[in-house]
């Protein structure tokens, strides 16, 4: 999402005076679905380094877009993203964003996204070639 359209869509909320904007989630690889209520744990990451495909898969990313400032760690932000992250096989989450911006009328709207992770496992030795 880029930062105009969100933007956009946090002044949409902040105007309709919703409770949590939205709720996203986007599947970039399928996994065994857990328990709603796996535990996860809570890691950094940096994309950027050479070894982070290496340690880790991305399943997917879920987003959560609210009126005010939103804490990463609330625990209703939690209460959202675990069954989800969950769903799609997830052992571990990362803050992949959080912004907050402010309107022209005052009124703050922040999006916070969560990267979905999973530990990558070493590939099989090839039995033929």
């Amino acid at each position: 999402m880029t930062r105009t359209s969100t933007s956009l869509a946090l002044l949409l909320c902040a105007l309709a005076a919703c409770g949590k904007a939205a709720i996203t989630e986007t599947r970039m690889a399928h996994a065994p679905a857990r328990a709603p209520d796996c535990p996860l744990d809570l890691v950094q990451v940096d994309v950027t380094s050479v070894t982070f495909n290496q340690t880790w898969e991305v399943l997917g990313y879920v987003g959560l877009l609210d009126r005010g400032a939103q804490d990463p760690d609330a625990p209703e932000n939690r209460a959202l993203v675990r069954p989800r992250a969950c769903a799609m096989g997830g052992t571990s989450i990362a803050v992949a964003s959080n912004a907050a911006s402010t309107n022209a009328i005052g009124q703050t709207g922040s999006g916070v996204n969560y990267m979905v992770l999973r530990a990558r496992s070493a590939p099989a030795a090839p039995t033929a070639f």
